[in-house]
């Protein structure tokens, strides 16, 4: 189960949710999973989600499109709940407008910036809607996101929603970890 079906079952469906948050025409497309429709009213969008092979896995690209924008619903979700318990947080990843980017433009960077008592730091959120983290004891960080965490001395925020699991990496400490050249899924 990826985002998108994670997501749909914690809320239901996501486009009055996203439409709620201000997300942009072509991402609402997106999540309605219609690939044609996006192709000829958003062509730029559509090129971007097709640039996009690395990080679609083995997913289609509509597929890997509306597991993207369920994550930011969540995000999104995450960080106004985070507001409301008093801390400062806002999104500070490449796409934080909530739109598909080329692959180019994807970056490693944290999702957003919490601050609180007057300190800051970047955030990472992840989530596990398959019990993946559980089953195997391990979190897996594509491309350069872990050395990227540990040089912004980031804060991960791992949630699994179906579990009611959470976990919790200060990246300013040690972090015990082992690195893997290349992983099959990625």
């Amino acid at each position: 189960m990826g985002a998108f079906t994670g997501m749909t079952e914690l809320l239901g469906d996501l486009v009055p949710v996203a439409t709620s948050l201000g997300y942009p025409e072509s991402s609402i497309c997106v999540l309605e999973g219609d690939i044609d429709l996006l192709a000829a009213k958003f062509p730029q969008t559509h090129a971007n989600l097709m640039s996009c092979r690395h990080n679609r896995d083995s997913r289609t690209p509509i597929e890997y499109g509306r597991d993207l924008v369920a994550s930011w619903i969540y995000e999104d979700t995450l960080m106004a709940e985070l507001n409301n318990c008093g801390l400062e947080i806002v999104g500070a990843g490449a796409d934080r407008n909530r739109e598909i980017l080329a692959t180019a433009k994807v970056s490693a960077a944290s999702d957003c910036c919490v601050s609180s008592g007057g300190s800051s730091r970047k955030l990472e959120i992840m989530n596990d809607y398959k019990g993946y983290w559980s089953k195997y004891r391990r979190i897996d960080l594509r491309d350069d996101k872990f050395n990227k965490l540990g040089r912004e001395n980031s804060i991960f925020l791992g949630v699994a929603p179906q579990e009611k699991k959470y976990v919790i990496i200060d990246f300013a400490n040690n972090v015990n970890a082992k690195y893997i050249p290349s992983h099959f899924p990625y």
